[in-house]
């Protein structure tokens, strides 16, 4: 096993990997600014061991449930590459095959297919009859044990340097002074076994951080070898905290259930969520991912559905406005980027699932987007069909006005058509 490197090349070759859709946020412009000397003494620290994380960056997030949110700073994102990627190489061929959060690879949709092939094997492609058993882990980041996680790494991990780092990344507590933005009236409404303001000493990890999303992985690998090789249950796959059993006996399932439970408890210091339990056949399909996921096809949520709607009607108020009887379209580079991302980012979850008399009933509900794009619903393909003239935002300063729909101010600059 090769050592751990904290030479200048390795660190250089992490942070062009870690600027990637990065490059234009503020901590990284400030790192760029003098790149060379920062990258020179993030070297040096790490190499004689005297680097400590700096200030985190707290905010929340409403969706698709509230939670904190911890951003590491430009150059602690690096270290974190750095240690990520010598630990994958250990514990990448550990991981099952069926572990679907987070790695190269895999992701939802790969997770998404496995269970519908799964389903097909376990009902001998619909014809007979079988159960699936969905669990999930209640606060699953606030409740990891910190010193069982290192203990983890420790017993797979021979380089020291790896260990210090190791070390070093998991018990640093983040809640120390860090910078909050957004709303801060937020915080007043998450529970305390959602904040890590307000978790046990020696529990929990942040949610946003590259290394938590590995650590989260390694932590439950045990779960993974405890349900493969000691229920030696064929059928089971899980993404995160969230995870799927499938049996043709609904006997078997609830004896799993009782022994994971177990497991989980006395092993590391985790609980089911029982409100999200549950064991039910197989015939109405599996709430899994985002999809309604069946032998054959899936259908999309009705919540991402229903989230796709509002962001629609937002951009709708942005673009669109009535004046004398007519219809303004406003043309602004800005707000028809954003708008093009998440037509890019919806479509691109719907075109997995059956889906086309969804979209074009949201194409003809939301009949402005016709004006901008074309969809293409057999090619399944996202077109713009406007071009953005050169002196647009000169000639059209008539139709600026201030948008606080979005959380920046976006200046909208229109062009008006019939």
């Amino acid at each position: 096993m090769l050592p751990l490197l904290f030479s200048f090349e390795n660190v250089y070759r992490h942070y062009i990997q870690c600027r990637k859709n990065k490059r234009n946020t503020i901590n990284a412009l400030r790192f760029e600014v003098d790149q060379e000397k920062e990258l020179v003494r993030l070297t040096r620290a790490l190499a004689d061991h005297t680097y400590r994380p700096g200030r985190s960056v707290c905010f929340f997030s409403e969706k698709p449930n509230l939670r904190e949110i911890f951003a590491a700073d430009f150059k602690d994102r690096i270290v974190h590459h750095i240690l990520v990627d010598y630990l994958e190489s250990i514990w990448e061929p550990v991981f099952i095959h069926d572990s679907y959060a987070c790695r190269k690879g895999k992701g939802i949709h790969k997770g998404v297919s496995r269970l519908q092939k799964f389903i097909r094997q376990i009902t001998a492609n619909g014809t007979r009859r079988a159960f699936y058993l969905q669990l999930d882990i209640q606060n699953y980041f606030m409740r990891i044990d910190k010193a069982i996680l290192f203990d983890l790494i420790r017993k797979k991990c021979p380089d020291q340097d790896a260990l210090w780092l190791s070390h070093l990344l998991i018990f640093h507590d983040c809640t120390i002074d860090p910078a909050i933005k957004g709303d801060r009236r937020l915080a007043e409404h998450l529970p305390p076994h959602k904040t890590l303001f307000q978790v046990r000493k020696g529990k929990g990890l942040p949610i946003g951080n590259l290394n938590s999303q590995f650590f989260a992985n390694v932590y439950l690998n045990a779960l993974d070898q405890f349900v493969k090789h000691i229920l030696k249950c064929r059928h089971y796959l899980r993404y995160c905290a969230d995870f799927i059993l499938l049996s043709d006996s609904k006997k078997v399932l609830e004896i799993w259930e009782q022994e994971i439970a177990t497991f989980l408890s006395g092993t590391l210091c985790l609980k089911l969520n029982q409100k999200a339990c549950k064991l039910r056949p197989m015939t109405n399909g599996i709430n899994f991912l985002g999809y309604i996921v069946r032998k054959d096809y899936c259908l999309v949520r009705r919540r991402v559905v229903g989230n796709f709607k509002q962001r629609l009607e937002c951009f709708d108020r942005l673009l669109v406005s009535e004046e004398e009887g007519r219809r303004i379209y406003a043309f602004d580079i800005p707000v028809l980027d954003a708008l093009f991302a998440v037509l890019n980012s919806y479509l691109g979850h719907f075109k997995h699932a059956k889906t086309f008399s969804l979209i074009r009933s949201l194409w003809e509900k939301y009949d402005f987007l016709s004006r901008y794009f074309f969809y293409n619903l057999f090619e399944k393909k996202l077109a713009r069909k406007y071009v953005i003239p050169g002196n647009l935002q000169r000639v059209n300063r008539q139709y600026a006005h201030i948008q606080n729909n979005f959380s920046d101010a976006v200046i909208v600059l229109g062009m008006g058509l019939k």
